[in-house]
């Protein structure tokens, strides 16, 4: 049930916050067929992985392994809403300093 539950609920985080698996991997300096084996129940992580996926995906380890059944992907969601929001902020300062160099504005 363990492997059932975990593979599931880390697929559903990782759908939900909108990232890949290549991103995942990447984040947690893994291979993308690694952390898709997790998400395919072939493995399980290191308790220090499973660690730093519950600290990527805002959730607690009991609940990607099914000991609790409170995820708290809603915060999850305001998390990458806010994340989206500084990212065009910096892509706008950026271009708006671009544009002052080229135009001298």
């Amino acid at each position: 049930m363990y492997k059932e539950v975990f593979s599931s609920r880390l697929k559903k985080a990782r759908e939900y916050s909108g990232l890949t698996q290549q991103d995942v991997g990447k984040a947690l300096r893994i291979d993308r067929s690694t952390y898709t084996a997790y998400e395919r129940g072939i493995n399980e992580p290191s308790i220090e992985t499973l660690a730093m996926l519950s600290k990527l995906f805002d959730v607690s380890a009991d609940w990607l392994i099914g000991l609790t059944s409170d995820s708290n992907l809603g915060s999850l969601s305001e998390v990458l809403e806010n994340r989206e929001r500084e990212r065009i902020l910096k892509k706008l300062e950026k271009e708006a300093a671009l544009a002052k160099k080229v135009w001298g504005a």
